[in-house]
């Protein structure tokens, strides 16, 4: 990897661990004082994108910082196969493969900035992938259906949803395509967003998608894996978190807020930030003492987040098209990636990632959910994807179990889910609420919480850590 010339800043924080060495952000004899002057801790609960920038922009204030991580591992959903040492067989690819978060939305988003500054080279999936659209069991590109009207009434209804000025209801009801088109439409408007067409608000994405500012651009990283640039990034503040610390409860009852985990072990803060997922607040997983305000509870019950799988698949031979990027439209999987398209000659590792009641239902199956979606693929392509799916060699030449990988985001006690929506009737009025402070003591962040359009992705986990600990440190500078 290349090394700047010119080291920059990168959001407010200031640690860059692929660009800036420690020496040079050491403290010297001039150095002026803490920007922010306060003798408090803040205590951040959770070590995913959120809860990393929090603390890197508070800890270059000078505040005294500390994070609480559930899991063994920095990053939260933004998950690499590579850096999963339990999995003990890899892909063939040789290029990164994710089990959460696997792509940048906006050249000059919040992530996209990230990006930049580190020179990472980018394959746009707009530029260089054709989609691939699924109707009566056929894949072909949007050409090659030669103005299908039930692809196009998909297409324009989602291409229209930024200046969507129908009713507040569900996706499904907002569109009133015809039943064959219903499965492109569910893959496209419901969980491309989080969950199944009849779950998503139509008003409340159309909302979000015109807060958003930066460009549509979305893009791939070629070699570099997405939690290996996100804890880079951050690397000044690694040293700050506490791993498998999984908390339990949070007293701000009294002038010290006691955070407790699943130990009893306490800790104590004078203010705290929770990134912790909406699934899990939504279902008691952290116990509030006293309770969360009743204006905050009944906005995250506006907001959805459902179960999520994301399956990677390796195969032998590509046989869906070198140059196809997505493939939309599928029954059991709603949403292929060709992962590695325009990065490796390797095209051979699919990627499917399936939100709502899809997902739960194929969580159900346990390892025969791979039956399933093989199923699917050959009904499509033929026959060719239980032909050509790699399987390990064992010691005797002969051919073992097949080569994929599971990443079950509904089954994981510290997410329970996979990414936010709104629910018909929610509003980014609902997420302000859920974002809002307590007391000036407890400060929310996360994805869910973000109020500039960018819920559901990275981008809006790093919108959110912007957003509460401005508001921490006017509570401090205020007082």
């Amino acid at each position: 990897m290349k090394r700047r010339k010119a080291l920059k800043k990168i959001g407010v924080g200031v640690s860059a661990g692929l660009l800036m060495p420690g020496f040079m952000v050491s403290c010297k004899k001039d150095d002026p004082g803490p920007e922010v002057q306060y003798d408090g801790t803040v205590i951040i609960i959770g070590a995913g994108a959120a809860g990393l920038y929090a603390a890197d922009i508070l800890n270059s204030k000078g505040i005294k910082v500390q994070i609480l991580e559930a899991s063994n591992q920095l990053g939260g959903r933004v998950r690499s196969l590579r850096n999963q040492k339990e999995i003990l067989v890899q892909t063939s690819a040789d290029f990164p493969v994710e089990l959460g978060a696997e792509l940048v939305y906006g050249s000059n988003s919040a992530f996209g900035k990230i990006i930049k500054n580190y020179n990472l080279s980018q394959i746009e999936l707009n530029a260089q992938g054709t989609d691939q659209f699924i109707l009566d069991s056929v894949a072909k590109s949007q050409d090659a259906w030669q103005n299908d009207a039930d692809l196009n009434s998909v297409l324009n209804f989602v291409s229209g949803l930024p200046t969507y000025s129908g009713g507040d209801v569900s996706m499904k009801q907002a569109a009133g395509v015809s039943a064959r088109a219903d499965a492109l439409l569910n893959s496209r408007a419901g969980n491309y967003y989080g969950s199944s067409s009849d779950r998503v608000g139509a008003k409340g994405v159309s909302e979000a998608l015109g807060l958003i500012e930066h460009d549509n651009k979305a893009f791939i990283i070629k070699t570099n894996p997405l939690q290996d640039i996100i804890t880079s990034r951050f690397s000044q503040i690694v040293n700050k978190v506490q791993l498998n610390t999984v908390v339990k409860s949070i007293n701000y009852a009294g002038q010290k807020i006691i955070i407790t985990d699943k130990d009893g072990i306490q800790f104590e803060a004078d203010k705290v930030i929770v990134t912790t997922s909406l699934a899990v607040l939504k279902t008691g997983g952290v116990a509030f003492s006293p309770g969360l305000p009743s204006a905050k509870v009944a906005s995250m019950n506006k907001l959805g987040m459902d179960h999520c799988v994301r399956v990677v698949i390796d195969f032998k031979k590509n046989f869906w098209g070198d140059a196809t990027g997505f493939i939309w439209g599928g029954t059991e999987g709603p949403m292929y990636l060709n992962i590695g398209v325009a990065r490796s000659e390797f095209y051979r590792t699919l990627s499917v990632t399936v939100y709502g009641p899809k997902a739960q239902a194929l969580s159900f199956q346990g390892p025969d959910m791979i039956d399933t979606i093989l199923a699917e693929l050959d009904a499509i392509y033929d026959n060719q994807a239980s032909l050509f799916i790699r399987k390990v060699i064992n010691s005797d030449g002969t051919e073992g179990d097949r080569v994929w990988f599971l990443a079950d985001w509904g089954k994981d006690e510290f997410f329970k889910g996979g990414i936010s929506y709104p629910m018909p009737g929610a509003s980014v009025v609902d997420r302000e609420n859920f974002a809002a402070p307590v007391s000036n003591k407890i400060f929310f962040a996360g994805e869910a919480t973000d109020v500039k359009g960018d819920a559901g992705t990275i981008n809006g986990a790093l919108n959110s850590a912007e957003r509460a600990t401005e508001e921490l440190v006017t509570s401090i500078t205020s007082a």
